[in-house]
């Protein structure tokens, strides 16, 4: 070769090494490389899956909360009205009975009152009946907000409907339905959420000794005692003292009768709540019977009935 020919012109053997077509030849001919091929091609077909994020790992993960939420904030109007869950009673007494009197007499019990509610001040109801008789052998009476009352007669129901259940030949007497009562008014004082009553029961029941007549009372604080003659409201201080005495444990219906009017119409006089439309109940050993309301025969002929302020020391 001289020193004029170019480099350009040299032709040298240039190795490429295997050829590539023929090296993958012989590697998909192999069962391997058959198996490797057929993994690209389903691959290369499916759609493939998205791995869940962080955020919906924790949240597969996460337990349910035991926590309850939060309660809404109640305004004013609502938290003065005793608004919020749960069921409100009695706060604030709005539609009251007046006095219930009862005393036991020669054959049983004697309840009376009358049948006036009253909405604050206003007299708004006068055929409200309040002497309602629970079971067999019992009369209450209750004086105070009515609403309540009548909760507590939806508690008697249940209670003499499950003790009509068992049907086993006997069932509840005053004595064991005002221990009943005893503890309801004090549980609920307890939880200072008070049945706003006083309440009168009465009843007779055979017991060992023969007849037994039973009267009792209890207040919304649960106060209680057993005694033979009661009078709630106002009552408690116009009537008893008639009743102590005027009262005897041989007493007949009649009797009873007269001396239950007496006091019923100084309360007539004497309490601005109390109406001339009067209802009396009675309960021996052949039941209860409750008497249609009827008026009592008043006398308002009395000088300080008339001119209650002449003579009085004052200018006005």
């Amino acid at each position: 070769m001289g020193l004029n020919d170019s480099p350009a012109r040299l032709i040298f053997p240039v190795s490429h090494g295997p050829d590539p077509a023929a090296c993958f030849d012989d590697f998909s001919s192999s069962s391997q490389g058959r198996k490797d091929t057929e993994r690209d091609r389903e691959r290369a077909t499916h759609t493939p899956i998205p791995s869940p994020s962080r955020a919906e790992v924790f949240r597969r993960r996460a337990k349910p909360s035991r926590i309850k939420p939060p309660r809404a904030p109640m305004d004013a109007t609502a938290a003065a009205a005793g608004g919020g869950d749960g069921t409100q009673r009695t706060l604030n007494p709005y539609v009251t009975g007046n006095s219930v009197i009862a005393m036991k007499y020669k054959d049983g019990v004697i309840m009376a009152c009358d049948t006036g509610a009253s909405y604050g001040s206003t007299l708004r109801y006068k055929s409200v009946e309040r002497i309602k008789e629970v079971g067999k052998h019992s009369l209450i009476g209750g004086s105070g907000e009515f609403s309540d009352f009548q909760e507590i007669l939806r508690y008697l129901d249940e209670l003499t409907l499950n003790d009509h259940m068992w049907d086993d030949g006997n069932s509840l007497g005053p004595k064991e339905i005002h221990a009943y009562l005893t503890r309801v008014m004090y549980n609920r004082r307890n939880k200072f959420d008070p049945l706003w009553n006083s309440l009168v029961l009465g009843g007779v029941k055979k017991g060992p000794k023969g007849d037994e007549k039973y009267l009792g009372m209890v207040n919304m604080i649960g106060t209680h005692f057993e005694e033979n003659h009661i009078a709630t409201g106002f009552g408690n201080h116009m009537a008893i003292p008639i009743l102590r005495g005027e009262w005897r444990e041989d007493m007949t219906f009649e009797e009873a009768v007269k001396l239950i009017e007496k006091c019923l119409l100084v309360l007539l006089y004497r309490d601005r709540s109390s109406i001339n439309k009067f209802q009396i109940a009675k309960i021996t050993t052949e039941g209860s019977t409750i008497y249609p309301p009827y008026a009592l025969k008043t006398n308002w002929g009395f000088a300080a009935f008339e001119n209650p302020s002449k003579g009085a020391v004052g200018t006005w």
